[in-house]
Formats: C-alpha cells, structure tokens, sequence
C-alpha cells in the first residue's frame, strides 16, 4: 500500500518524468536503427520506466511509455511475438487504472491469444493473462466471465502442480470471492474451508496469506446470518496482523473495518464506530489522507451514521469520501456512482430534494455512459441484446425474510413497519440479504 507522498518523492516523479519525455522523443528517432540486442533492451527499459510511473500514480505519462514499448516490440519481433503479450498486458494494467476498461481488455484478450498461440492453452503465462483479464471482470462486477477464467487457470495450474500447493489456493480463494460477491455463500464457505485447511498445513497457523482467507470465510457467514461463526474469524485475522505487522498496518485496518461492519449488522452501534474510527485513523496515517480505501473507511463509517439517523455526519463523510475517489478514480467509476446514489438517498431522507435530484442525476448519467459503453463493445463483438439498465436505488426487504427488493416488486408485501431498507444493492448483499430473482434489484 502506498505512503503519503513525500517532497523529495514528488521532486523524484518530476525528474522521471521530464527523463522519460525526453527518452521517448530519443527512441522515435534511433530505435529503427538499433540491432536486435539493443531494442530488447531499449525494450526493457522502457518497460521498467512505465511501471515505475505506474507505482507512483503517473497513469498518463506510463501509458505514453507503455505505448512506445508496444511499437517497438511489433516491429522488432513481429505482431505475434510473446514480447510483444508482455507489452500489451502493461498498456492493458495502465487503461485498467485509468478506467478505460474497454481498450484494456481488448488488450488482455489480444495478449491472450498470443500466448495461447505461442505457448499452448495449458502454459503459465496463459494463466497469468486469464488472471489479468479476470481481474479486469472483476472490477467491473461481471462475475459469471470471471468465475471461467478463474476455473480454467485453476485447471492449468493442477496440472502443473500438486493439487494442494500454496500457489493453487490462491487462485481457490479468488475463485470464492467470486462466489461471495454473486451471493453464492455456501459455495465460497466450502472453498475457503479447503483453502484455509491447506494454507495451515504448509504455511503455519500466522502466517500473512491466512488473513485474506479469514476474513472472507467470516464475511460469507456473516452474509449466512452466522453471526457467533464470523466474529472469531475476523479476530483471529486481527490477531495475526498484530503480530506480524502491529496495529499501524493496512492489514490491520482491513480486518477492524470488517469486525466494525459485523457489529454494525448486529446493531452493536457504539462499538462499530469506535472500531471504524481506529480503522480511518491507521489508514491515513499508513497511506495517506486520499488514499482510496481511506474513502472506503469514511463511507462505511457514512453508512452507519445514515442508519442511525444522525444524517449530517454522515454527508460529512459521504462527501469526503466522493471527493477522494473522484480523485483516484476516473469520473465513470463504480464506486464513483454508489457514492453520489448515497449522497442522493441522505438527502432524500432528510427533504432536501433539490439537493437530492442533483446528486441522483449525476449518478444516473454516469450509469448511463458506462451502458454505452458497454453496449458499443458488444455490439463490435456479436448482435447486441436488450440491456436492461441496472438497478441502483435503495432496495428494501423486511423483518421476517433474507430477500431483497425493488420498491415496486410485489413480492415485497409486509406492512410497513416490518420493512428494512438499504441504501443500495451493494449493501443489502453486504448485509446478509439475497436478490429476489423475480424483480433482480
């Protein structure tokens, strides 16, 4: 995780990037002449150069290196080279922190079928593209293409190892987060039992890798309603994180934010923002007051001030929170939308609808670009079907069920005092509830 940037770190970014301006004018006029040896190293170089911007947030100026990188491995080795995938996955991973997922993942499915071609199917840099590409899928919640890819590099990945080597369970365990985010708790509780099993076996019973298994298992049982199963999980995570990190570590952070979120689910309010404060307070000082899982802290911390009505402080954070992943994030994002949704919904709440249909309509035209988006890529690709926009209001369920709702589902039937409401998809699912499938909120 990154550290506030300090005056000699940023004085460094600024010597990087005037070098590699003036490398890339250097390599337009000389690569051409270069022999082989020589643009493979030219290659290296520049390759180092654009992930070093990469790391330091620079997305703009990689990609430009990214970009000449590409150029000169198509010429020197011809378009279909494996050099030529390695080039394409780094501009792809540079569009992906730009947002601009579409022209990222036609670059992962590029360098894809270029290994493939190279390598064979069953090849480990074949399951480092799959990798790549589902990673992508997975950040923009198009789970059931992720859960393939997952499964075939699973597949590669047994017959090249032992069934139960470390590196296999982690491929299982990002197979179970996709189970998990698609509300297939059982699925992801069952994986992550074996992956847990095997982690303690090889690696010990505190090591690091164990923590992101922990903490899954407990958030599936949490989502089951297995409250007295998920809180010693989210412990025991803790506890591990302390002593290999100490408490000022962003691994610590994660694990407190979770334990606050179940003792919010619970109704444990003053604990779990005592909990959630501790977490804001180690993730800025480990990563800096606009980093993006500081905005995750301040909107979960949002959500539970909304819950308990005390709406001003929650718009506080809310609005803290969008100005940081406006920031970090480009304008089309995600998490971008579920802030402005929520910011709409506060002041909904409070009858300040002047306030609340601005916030809704902003977020309501970025859903609607990203639909374009995604309606033109299909339609490069195959007859596109009917898209049925998302839903991306509150949803409600009730007292007596674990289903949520469309407002206007009828299925949600109950009187009016029995009713639940949350403030998105997102959370209702965070919460324990499922989609009802006849309304598909």
């Amino acid at each position: 995780m990154a550290k506030p940037i300090t005056t000699l770190e940023k004085h460094v970014i600024h010597l990087i990037t005037h070098a590699v301006k003036i490398a890339l004018l250097t390599v337009l006029v000389v690569s051409l002449s270069l022999p082989a040896h020589a643009q493979v190293k030219l290659l290296n170089e520049l390759e180092v150069k654009a992930l070093m911007l990469y790391k330091l947030g620079q997305y703009s100026e990689a990609a430009n290196v990214a970009k000449e990188a590409l150029k000169i491995a198509e010429e020197t080795f011809g378009s279909d080279h494996p050099n030529v995938a390695q080039s394409l996955n780094t501009l792809a991973l540079l569009y992906k922190a730009q947002g601009n997922y579409e022209d990222a993942e036609s670059l992962y499915k590029r360098a894809l079928e270029i290994d493939e071609k190279a390598h064979g199917k069953d090849h480990p840099d074949v399951a480092n593209d799959l990798i790549d590409l589902a990673l992508l899928y997975q950040a923009q919640g198009k789970y059931t293409e992720c859960e393939s890819l997952y499964q075939r590099v699973l597949e590669i990945n047994k017959k090249a190892l032992e069934p139960h080597h470390i590196k296999v369970t982690t491929y299982m365990n990002s197979l179970a987060a996709i189970y998990y985010y698609q509300g297939r708790y059982e699925e992801a509780e069952s994986l992550l039992k074996r992956v847990l099993a095997i982690k303690e076996k090889i690696l010990g019973l505190d090591h690091d890798s164990i923590v992101t298994s922990l903490n899954l298992l407990a958030l599936a049982y949490q989502a089951q309603g297995k409250y007295a199963e998920s809180e010693p999980l989210f412990k025991r995570a803790l506890a591990i994180s302390e002593k290999n990190h100490g408490q000022y570590h962003p691994e610590y952070a994660t694990s407190l934010n979770n334990l606050a979120g179940l003792y919010k689910t619970q109704g444990k309010y003053a604990r779990s923002e005592q909990l959630y404060k501790l977490a804001l307070a180690i993730r800025e000082r480990t990563m800096g007051s606009d980093h993006s899982d500081v905005a995750v802290s301040l909107s979960s911390m949002a959500d539970l001030y909304y819950s308990q009505g005390r709406y001003a402080e929650a718009e506080r954070l809310y609005k803290r929170a969008l100005a940081i992943k406006e920031k970090v994030s480009e304008p089309n994002h995600s998490d971008v939308v579920t802030l402005l949704n929520n910011l709409a919904i506060l002041y909904n709440a409070q009858g300040r609808y002047a306030k609340a249909k601005h916030f809704y309509e902003r977020s309501q035209s970025i859903l609607e670009k990203n639909l374009e988006q995604e309606s033109n890529s299909l339609t490069t690709r195959r007859k596109a079907p009917q898209i049925e926009k998302p839903w991306s209001g509150p949803v409600y369920s009730t007292k007596y069920s674990r289903s949520f709702h469309r407002p206007d589902c009828g299925k949600l039937t109950n009187q009016s005092d029995d009713i639940i409401e949350f403030l998105s998809r997102e959370h209702a699912i965070r919460d324990g509830a499922i989609a009802c499938p006849a309304c598909n909120p």
